[in-house]
């Protein structure tokens, strides 16, 4: 059966659409990969073909347009090359260029509908066997509709089953011969073979035969065992029963039940992995998703969004998929936007440099010790000795001049000298870049140096110059501004 098709433009894709499960976007991605050397320089009117997995894929290009057409195993080359040929020249017909393609949803729906009706053209196959009187007729007509029923020779009948949409043509075997050499040529080419017996009255070697029958005619195809009428056994026979077929994948019922037909068209699906529906809460997700991008709450936004990613990547349907994406891309690249925003307001919080500073508070210095003397006090007392000694009319000899060496006898001096000495704070550091706390190193560097500001004034003081400077401050700035400091205090 015809499970996906996919349209290229230019090696990206442009249309998709899927009747049943088969390639995921992953999976696609890499197909299209090895594919790459045809896609780039497709053969006109040349179909190619190249089994995957349990699929194949049938492909061709014209233009900068490739088409990849994915089928079952089973499905002839023959027949999928026509279904190729006649979606191409319908494409052509409704798209002569690209733009047609984006901005027309209703030729876009147009081809949809034409791609049902090559799926219907394909005529997948559902074969019916098992030993007579087991129920097979009963299960065609619970199927099927009459109306279109055709003979096949004069060994089968078939009739068509519509189902989410997709047509099947399901076959029913006439004749009473259950070692019939016609079996072959009935199973042959079926996408899908349901095999039923008579579970309250059955014989092994009957069953083995068929068993053995769909093993080497239909091998490629999928598969359904299902044991009748378990209405009139006991759960001791049904074990039984799986015990001497070494089988564990039997769906026991009675085609009798209500719920029978409901029950069957549940294992034809499941079987056929065709397109399944998308969880009952999946728009109010969708919803959800939506107010939180409009709210702009970014992080729970694109977590919802990437949970839609997965639910659509899992159920195939790649129109809401390539959506989804897209949506959770723009919230990806808003959110790197804030984080950089935040991290320059970060920055100019920590670096910022003077035009003029200003102090409100009186600088404190700390006093000297005691047994230092300073420079302009030994002078004062200088000046005040020789005014003393001068109207005594004294002039000072050198042997009057004593030095107190006391001083330089000082134990915490020698101790203090004796020290190595310590790297200023800024010799910690290669960059600012390093610098977590810039106005605390520049009140470590002013404290280094003798003198005192308080990490307020620092602040402000780096803002100032930043602001003067207009760029961001490095190492060499605050170590001037740290000298420049001191060397004003001093000179007040």
């Amino acid at each position: 059966m015809l499970r996906q098709t996919h349209i290229l433009y230019s090696g990206k894709r442009v249309f998709t659409h899927t009747f049943a499960m088969a390639l995921r976007d992953e999976d696609l991605k890499n197909v299209i990969g090895a594919l790459q050397p045809q896609i780039n320089m497709p053969i006109p009117g040349k179909i190619l073909h190249r089994p995957i997995s349990e699929q194949q894929v049938f492909h061709c290009g014209y233009g900068d347009f490739y088409f990849l057409m994915v089928a079952d195993m089973v499905d002839s080359i023959k027949y999928m090359e026509e279904i190729l040929e006649k979606a191409i020249k319908k494409f052509k017909e409704l798209f002569p260029d690209i733009g047609t393609l984006q901005n027309s949803d209703s030729k876009r729906k147009h081809f949809i509908d034409f791609l049902y009706k090559l799926q219907a053209e394909l005529h997948s196959k559902i074969a019916i066997i098992g030993p007579t009187n087991a129920g097979k007729t009963t299960l065609y007509e619970m199927l099927t509709n009459k109306k279109e029923e055709r003979s096949i020779m004069n060994f089968a009948k078939a009739s068509l089953l519509n189902l989410y949409d997709l047509q099947f043509d399901v076959w029913d075997f006439q004749l009473k011969d259950n070692f019939s050499l016609l079996w072959s040529k009935f199973v042959s080419g079926s996408d899908l073979v349901i095999f039923i017996f008579d579970a309250s009255k059955y014989n092994l070697k009957v069953l083995d035969q068929f068993l053995t029958l769909k093993r080497k005619e239909s091998q490629l195809s999928k598969f359904i065992i299902i044991a009748n009428k378990i209405d009139l056994i006991d759960d001791e026979t049904i074990e039984k029963i799986e015990n001497e077929l070494e089988i564990e994948n039997i769906e026991k019922l009675s085609l009798e039940d209500s719920k029978a037909k409901q029950t069957i068209l549940e294992l034809i699906s499941k079987a056929l992995q065709l397109k399944k529906k998308l969880p009952n809460n999946f728009d109010d997700l969708r919803a959800e998703a939506e107010n939180l991008y409009e709210e702009k709450n970014l992080g729970k936004a694109l977590a919802k969004y990437k949970e839609l990613i997965n639910i659509s990547n899992s159920y195939q349907h790649f129109e809401y998929l390539k959506e989804f994406k897209e949506t959770a891309k723009q919230i990806e690249n808003r959110i790197q936007e804030r984080a950089e925003i935040r991290r320059k307001i970060q920055r100019k919080k920590k670096f910022a440099p003077p035009q003029k500073i200003k102090f409100t508070k009186k600088i404190q210095v700390k006093d000297l010790p005691k047994n230092h003397i300073s420079s302009k006090t030994i002078e004062a007392e200088n000046h005040k000795e020789h005014k003393d000694n001068s109207t005594q009319k004294r002039r000072l000899r050198p042997s009057d001049v004593k030095i107190d060496l006391k001083f330089n006898n000082n134990p915490d001096l020698k101790k203090e000298e004796s020290q190595p000495k310590k790297p200023h704070p800024e010799e910690n550091y290669e960059s600012i870049d390093d610098v977590e706390d810039i106005p605390q190193l520049l009140h470590d560097m002013i404290k280094s140096r003798g003198s005192q500001l308080s990490l307020k004034l620092c602040i402000q003081y780096i803002n100032e110059m930043e602001s003067s400077l207009k760029r961001e401050l490095n190492l060499e700035d605050l170590k001037t501004a740290a000298d420049y400091f001191i060397k004003q205090e001093i000179s007040r």
